[in-house]
């Protein structure tokens, strides 16, 4: 494909240099640039893909797009204008998504694409839904927080929204992989940089709102229009399915120019949930083993009603589910594979995980890293044990830091005991961030233990018979990362091992006696 062909379309400033170059492959990382590469310079949250063009060229570019006039001029001095193409854009993020897309021969098309995007509940709706979708006996690709799988195997993720060329790429093979469907996690930051741009969505999800992402939006208003964005990309008859319990989601509703699908517990939903009931053990668990988690509720829907059984737990899973429902509805499923691809849907890595040794404690490890998500945590598990709640949490580094604060008096308010620990300080001294969080801090209930295994370690040590640890914030990572370096570290890991641990030193014990 020629590069005048890939560029129909784009808002295009300048054009030098030849048109009819034929394209080889696509880049916006000059490394791995080569023969006959076009280079797209997007400017990135550290690094400038503009300081880079030249690196590009000597690497063999083709042709070269950018925003910054100086840098394109410089270039073609160096390069020659009769060898390269040089186009200016307005917005070479836009470019770059647009351009993918075309690369990739619009894949979105191709698949009946979903796209979930929320504060929280994001990755359980979305694997949900990929279960729905599959008790049907349709294929389904995943992109999210924890993995992609596009049928070729699955690939740990780096980002929850891959950038638009890896995205395009990804959709891509699920087309050869012959998937029906792609269902996608679509972050606040994946719709401000434009990294959906160029998609076709059947289906858009908004779970909930509340802080989050701060640090990156400047203001909860500037968060919400990014959050708001998926709805753009949505298909001429495409639907929007939206948690109305959420207000500042209902308001949305009432806005939306498509066929709107609304899910909650309270009034006024098209699909409602009512009689929540727990299941498993009962209503308490007190950590012992073979603890099953579940709950069972009823779903009214404009076609009727029918129940809903699920080894999850939580009013905010309840809202994950329904949301599930909706997007299902939206997309043609009946009750029947609803009912069985809820019920059978695989626990979602790190997602309330109970951590099972044969302790007489509960301990559960969970990604819940907002004020909202450490809140349902924390009085679901309040709502299991008998005894005390003991979170491990932390706050990332370079992150929202107006949510420290608020998080610390979260957790120890509703927790009998608190560990304040690190979170991927990145850049930022562990300390600094702790003492941040103190701030919100109102009681004595709490230690701080920067050192994140040994904080998990004295949680544990500190559990008695009945009671629940709650290590939160980190979930599925297999990792901690480190002034740009990636460590790594498995709360499953560290949990497990300070649990068997324990019960070996109880052994032993008893064995002395």
């Amino acid at each position: 494909m020629t590069d005048l062909k890939l560029t129909e379309g784009l808002r295009i400033k300048s054009r030098t240099g030849p048109q009819d170059k034929e394209i080889k492959g696509i880049a916006y990382d000059s490394r791995r640039v080569k023969k006959d590469f076009l280079f797209v310079a997007v400017r990135g949250l550290s690094v400038d893909g503009h300081d880079y063009i030249e690196d590009a060229i000597s690497r063999g570019a083709a042709a070269v797009i950018a925003e910054h006039a100086v840098e394109l001029k410089r270039a073609r001095q160096l390069a020659g204008q009769d060898e390269i193409s040089f186009i200016e854009v307005p917005d070479s993020r836009e470019a770059l998504a647009l351009i993918s897309a075309s690369y990739y021969g619009h894949p979105s098309k191709s698949l009946s694409l979903v796209g979930i995007t929320g504060t929280n509940g994001k990755t359980t709706t979305s694997y949900l839904t990929k279960s729905i979708i599959e008790a049907g006996g349709k294929t389904s690709g995943l992109l999210g927080t924890i993995c992609y799988m596009t049928g070729n195997g699955t690939t740990n993720a780096f980002n929850t929204t891959p950038e638009s060329m890896d995205l395009q790429r990804y959709l891509s093979e699920m087309v050869n992989n012959r998937m029906e469907y792609a269902v996608i996690e679509v972050s606040s930051h994946a719709l401000s940089l434009k990294r959906v741009e160029g998609c076709s969505f059947r289906t858009a999800a908004f779970t909930n709102f509340t802080q989050d992402h701060l640090d990156f939006h400047g203001t909860m208003d500037e968060y919400y229009k990014a959050k708001s964005r998926l709805f753009n990309y949505l298909v001429k008859d495409g639907d929007a399915v939206l948690n109305i319990d959420d207000p500042m989601i209902r308001t949305l509703a009432h806005t939306l120019n498509c066929n709107v699908i609304t899910c909650g517990i309270d009034e006024g939903a098209m699909i409602k949930a009512e009689n929540i009931r727990e299941t498993g053990t009962g209503g308490q668990c007190p950590g012992v083993k073979g603890c099953r988690f579940g709950m069972s509720f009823d779903v009214r829907t404009p076609d009727g009603g029918f129940e809903i059984s699920t080894s999850m737990l939580g009013r905010f899973n309840v809202y994950n589910i329904l949301t599930s429902i909706g997007i299902a509805y939206s997309l043609g499923f009946n009750e029947d594979t609803i009912q069985q691809g809820i019920k059978h849907a695989k626990p979602v890595d790190g997602r309330f995980e109970s951590i099972d040794e044969g302790q007489d404690f509960l301990c559960i490890v969970d990604y819940a890293h907002t004020e909202d998500a450490l809140r349902k945590l924390i009085e679901e598990a309040r709502a299991l044990t008998g005894k005390r709640v003991i979170t491990v949490f932390g706050c990332g580094g370079d992150r929202d830091r107006t949510k420290r604060p608020v998080m610390g008096g979260v957790a120890t308010e509703l927790s009998d005991l608190a560990v304040i620990t690190s979170d991927n300080p990145r850049s930022e001294g562990p300390l600094e961030i702790i003492k941040d969080i103190v701030k919100g801090v109102k009681k004595s209930n709490y230690t701080i233990q920067p050192v994140r295994d040994e904080a998990i370690r004295e949680a544990i040590s500190m559990a008695k018979e009945g009671d629940t640890v709650l290590i939160a914030g980190k979930g599925h990572e297999n990792y901690q990362e480190v002034n740009g370096v990636r460590h790594h570290f498995s709360d499953k890991e560290i949990a497990r091992e300070a649990i068997s641990n324990r019960l070996n030193k109880h052994r032993d014990r008893n064995a002395k006696k």
